[in-house]
């Protein structure tokens, strides 16, 4: 299927052949595989993962978002291994940011390579899903970014460095803001974090400080 992209956000070259945008996560089977039903604009997908190992501990991610009622939330993990077209895939289910704010358990094993999706419920029809920026060029980590310096910057990371702690805290900073969209410009969101944090690869381009993605990106 042909579909037309903004030009800020190309497709990504993720080396995982026929993948669409990772978008609204519906279900978890038992044998890892994640069934993953795009929003209106993007085709279904399924991703195909390794489960977790039984005795993997997980990680308490909690994500403050205000300014964001309504705003549907996602993370994932995509890792770069030895063979480029087997990355390690984990995803969760999606859910609603409540009382500004959302939070997921995630293996520990899971945490590297880990990156959030917002999808807001003011966003035109972008052709992508927003990323939270981990990590703007520049910035290193315990920098405090706000909304001006991120808007300025257009290079961003969307890749957590991973923890093993039992809680994690990251604050995200979400603003509406206009971008080019698949027709023309539409409202879209700058989303990152308050907060730089230690990050993974790749660098990728990000549009007056917003990040986007089509396809799946993978860490390493």
């Amino acid at each position: 299927m042909h579909r037309t992209v903004p030009t800020p956000f190309a497709p990504l070259a993720t080396g995982l052949a026929g993948m669409a945008a990772l978008a609204a996560v519906t279900g978890l089977a038992a044998a890892g595989t994640v069934a993953a039903t795009a929003a209106t604009s993007t085709p279904t997908t399924t991703l195909t993962t390794t489960a977790a190992r039984a005795d993997d501990g997980t990680t308490r991610v909690v994500l403050p978002i205000e300014d964001c009622r309504g705003c549907r939330v996602q993370v994932y993990s995509a890792l770069a291994t030895d063979d480029p077209a087997e990355p390690r895939l984990w995803a969760s289910l999606e859910k609603r940011v409540r009382d500004g704010k959302v939070a997921f358990a995630v293996p520990h094993s899971r945490t590297p390579g880990m990156q959030v999706v917002v999808r807001a419920p003011w966003e035109g029809h972008t052709g992508y899903d927003t990323n939270v920026v981990f990590r703007y060029a520049g910035h290193g980590a315990g920098d405090v970014v706000d909304t001006e310096v991120a808007a300025a910057r257009n290079r961003a990371s969307s890749c957590f460095e991973g923890t093993s702690r039992d809680k994690v805290t990251l604050p995200v900073v979400v603003r509406r803001v206009q971008v080019p969209g698949v027709h023309g410009p539409v409202a879209g969101t700058l989303a990152h974090l308050e907060t730089t944090t230690p990050w993974l690869s790749p660098m990728r381009r990000a549009h007056e400080g917003v990040l986007g993605q089509q396809d799946v990106t993978v860490c390493r």
